[in-house]
């Protein structure tokens, strides 16, 4: 039970919590907050900027996101529609592999995994930060280029952008060589600040091997396990 527990822990963390750089590259940070340049009187437009990370084939980062009430940290591997999230929570390691159609919670220190089909969700966030760039509107009025800064040593511009609703606000740091945010503050309709991090960003194809387990792994199909519970009497199909 236990077991199952923190099985479906991690795949709300992976749909809809969390998901994979610092702004200076392959450097570490410092821990300083960004210094501000003048913003140039050609700025270039969010569209473009953003159109950068579309042509990135893969990436590999440390993240980092603190809340209010918690605080996460771990490393995430990306490439196309594979994702890889490796945490630690209670000195116990978790690793949860996306590899385009199913979902694995993976633990090395019992080499076993359960396993679960993949359903794309349309209103799934993550801590990926190709999917915050992808949601942002850049339309002209839909967003302001607040400043340029340098980010430990690397230039980004810091973009704001409002919700429909008005109700939250998201300040994004993108890398102007990149085109994809590696720092966010998100302000909630009640005040509250997340902010998510990306350091020791890798960029490139990912190794073949890093979106499977490890051979002898004991897998667990969850989703035949689902599939085969008995039928509630006037449920939906």
């Amino acid at each position: 039970m236990k077991r199952c527990l923190s099985f479906l822990l991690s795949l709300v963390f992976i749909l809809s919590c969390l998901i994979m750089a610092g702004c200076g590259g392959n450097k570490k940070e410092n821990g300083s907050q960004p210094t501000s340049q003048q913003t140039a009187a050609n700025e270039e437009s969010a569209a473009s900027l953003f159109a950068k990370g579309k042509k990135i084939e893969g990436l590999s980062f440390d993240y980092s996101m603190t809340s209010k009430d918690a605080v996460m940290s771990g490393k995430m591997w990306i490439e196309g529609e594979k994702v890889k999230s490796e945490s630690t929570a209670e000195g116990k390691k978790t690793i949860t592999i996306i590899d385009g159609s199913a979902f694995y919670t993976y633990y090395p220190d019992e080499n076993t995994a359960m396993k679960m089909a993949l359903e794309k969700q349309d209103n799934q966030q993550s801590v990926n930060p190709f999917e915050y760039s992808a949601d942002v509107d850049t339309a002209p009025d839909k967003y302001e280029i607040l400043e340029t800064t340098v980010y430990d040593g690397v230039k980004c511009k810091v973009i704001a952008v409002t919700s429909a609703d008005g109700k939250e606000t998201t300040k994004m740091w993108v890398r102007e060589d990149y085109g994809i945010p590696v720092r966010l503050e998100v302000t909630g309709a009640d005040g509250n600040k997340m902010v998510i991090e990306y350091k020791n960003m890798t960029v490139g194809k990912q190794p073949a091997n890093t979106f499977q387990l490890p051979a002898g792994v004991a897998v667990t199909d969850m989703s035949e396990m689902l599939n085969n519970l008995p039928k509630v009497p006037g449920a939906g199909q």
